[in-house]
């Protein structure tokens, strides 16, 4: 309820004299709109709500007062009838941002994640679109990309952003996250590689080449080393600890390997993490223990068929696991 209390405030409180400087209103429009403020301020909303329609047909084109229209609707928990006169003010003027964020905030609320989804992603392309200089705003529409996993489309942004700005780290090494998930691992290799350079002890950076390099089976001594200098920045991500584990696993220290990921899963609760600790017990003769961290992965993560073929390969020839009901 915060973000509407916050969305009501900032809409109720636009000094009357500046709205009367903007629109140049006729004494009628100024009238009911006084009023209608006026009456809100008293905790009269149904009264300030009539004046606000009767302004708002005295002035059809007014942005300020169908926001302000909007936010009352909310106050009175009438969200159907504030998602419609948001609409309908989008429609006045699409280059303005208020009326989008208001019903993002208001999808939120209201938990229409579709909506929620379909109305961010279009305030986030009007923004880019509106100030493509602005490194953040591209950051935003990227990552949401990334969420809706359409990485080519967060690489395009990305890409731009490290031609205009070469040593942004940070944009940098997203650059290379999108392309691992691309599956495009040379050109993240090459991209972390490149950050390394820019920041020789960005921990993210490190623990991303040295986990695919451990994934590759190559030059793990350096991804051990790697790995560890992340570890110096941030000792307690589990993130991290499991890659030093997994370069352990590779490297055949199955001891080392078992002590890092014990640590690891005691902080994160991953199904790849606890599937590594499972690969280390196999590794170890330890079948019976694999079989409970192989197990906990797939409750995690139902949908791995790795995770499901060791389970049916190490497992009771009987015992078939099955994947939970929502």
């Amino acid at each position: 309820m915060r973000f509407l209390a916050a969305l009501i405030t900032i809409s109720f409180i636009t000094v009357p004299s500046a709205f009367a400087q903007k629109i140049q209103p006729s004494k009628r429009l100024y009238k009911n709109y006084l009023q209608a403020v006026l009456s809100i301020e008293q905790g009269d909303f149904r009264t300030g709500l009539k004046g606000l329609e009767r302004a708002k047909k005295l002035d059809p084109e007014s942005f300020h007062i169908r926001l302000k229209k909007a936010a009352l609707h909310i106050r009175l928990g009438e969200m159907n009838e504030a998602e419609k006169e948001l609409k309908e003010t989008k429609k006045i003027d699409p280059e303005r941002m208020d009326a989008s964020l208001a019903l993002i905030f208001l999808y939120s609320y209201t938990q229409k994640e579709q909506e929620l989804e379909e109305e961010y992603e279009e305030f986030l392309t009007k923004a880019h679109e509106l100030k493509p200089e602005e490194v953040k705003i591209s950051e935003y529409l990227a990552q949401f990309y990334f969420y809706k996993k359409k990485f080519q489309d967060a690489i395009k942004i990305y890409e731009a952003i490290v031609t205009k700005k070469p040593t942004y780290i940070e944009g940098v090494f997203w650059l290379g996250v999108l392309y691992e998930e691309a599956g495009q691992r040379k050109e993240a290799i090459q991209m972390w590689k490149r950050g390394l350079k820019i920041d020789a002890y960005h921990a993210p950076t490190l623990n991303s080449l040295g986990y695919v390099y451990a994934e590759e089976g190559m030059y793990l001594d350096e991804a051990e080393d790697m790995v560890k200098r992340a570890l110096e920045k941030e000792p307690d991500s589990g993130v991290y600890l499991d890659s030093l584990g997994w370069i352990y696993f590779k490297k055949k220290e199955y001891k080392k390997a078992e002590e890092y990921l014990k640590k690891a899963v005691e902080l994160v609760e991953d199904a790849v993490i606890l599937e590594h600790l499972g690969d280390v017990y196999i590794a170890l003769g330890k079948t019976e223990e694999a079989l409970k961290y192989y197990q906990k992965g797939f409750e995690l993560s139902p949908e791995s068929d790795e995770l499901k073929e060791k389970l049916e390969k190490y497992g009771p020839k009987d015992q078939i696991p099955e994947e939970k009901s929502n």
